[in-house]
């Protein structure tokens, strides 16, 4: 379950760096930040680091609060937004077992 919640941390940079690539950084700064959070949780994950789930857990969790409260803000497509909330939930749920299950 580490490697799968690893790949879907990269998988989350990549939609984010995708979205910025695709709309700009106007409206879309803090997508840029989370691309960088979320490719160094993929490489804390892999490493194995201390506290790396509880950092995952945290930051994904902020990450999708802000994506769900800002959801209609930016006036453009929304298809990728979706993506990215499902992806994003999918890794607080995954933290959360992994944190509180799989022991």
């Amino acid at each position: 379950m580490m490697i799968l919640l690893g790949l879907l941390l990269v998988l989350d940079a990549l939609l984010h760096a995708v979205l910025i690539a695709r709309f700009g950084t106007g409206q879309n700064a803090p997508f840029l930040v989370f691309a960088v959070i979320y490719a160094a949780l993929a490489v804390a994950v892999f490493m194995v680091l201390q506290y790396s789930l509880w950092a995952t857990l945290v930051l994904s969790s902020v990450g999708l609060v802000g994506l769900t409260v800002t959801f209609n803000k930016p006036q453009r497509e929304k298809g990728l937004d979706r993506v990215i909330w499902v992806v994003d939930a999918l890794i607080v749920l995954d933290s959360l077992y992994l944190l509180f299950v799989a022991r």
